[in-house]
């Protein structure tokens, strides 16, 4: 039983194995500007996509943001994960992870005699399917947004 069980084991994927491996991260990008300007760029290139800041931390240097798209009763959203770090005298990088989601509405009615009258319902949105996006024609889109942004955030005073 344990041989067995060793064996299931060592077969199993695991997507975590592949994670330190690639020296040519689509998802980072190094730019020849200061870091608080770089993250001004960042949120403006994203707020141009109609994305929605949720969180943020300006002392980090760091947001995410999100877009809705609607599929009929489901929902599908984009979530953006941005890092801007100091990487020597005036430069910065920009580290940036997406995922995206569906989100499922599930609706449980409730009922009373004998199951035949409704007594009302509940709507609840279920998160389903999510995944890390891994298109490097995405990032690629998301740094020359970025770098359009930098070439106004430079020429404001």
């Amino acid at each position: 039983m344990f041989l067995m069980a060793v064996l299931i084991t060592g077969c199993a994927t695991s997507g975590y194995k592949d994670v330190f491996n690639d020296e040519n991260s689509p998802n980072v990008k190094t730019f020849n500007v200061l870091p608080d300007d770089c993250y001004i760029a960042s949120k403006r290139a994203v707020l141009s996509q109609n994305f929605r800041i949720e969180r943020e931390d300006l002392q980090a240097r760091s947001f995410t943001a999100a877009r809705y798209f609607e599929d009929g009763k489901d929902t599908i959203v984009v979530t953006i994960n941005a890092n801007v770090i100091a990487a020597g005298r005036d430069k910065s990088t920009v580290y940036a992870s997406v995922t995206q989601h569906v989100e499922k509405v599930r609706v449980k009615t409730e009922r009373t005699l004998l199951g035949l009258v409704p007594t009302g319902s509940e709507a609840t949105k279920v998160k389903q399917e999510e995944r890390t996006i891994e298109d490097k024609d995405f990032y690629s889109k998301l740094f020359a947004a970025l770098e359009k942004e930098l070439g106004i955030v430079r020429t404001v005073p």
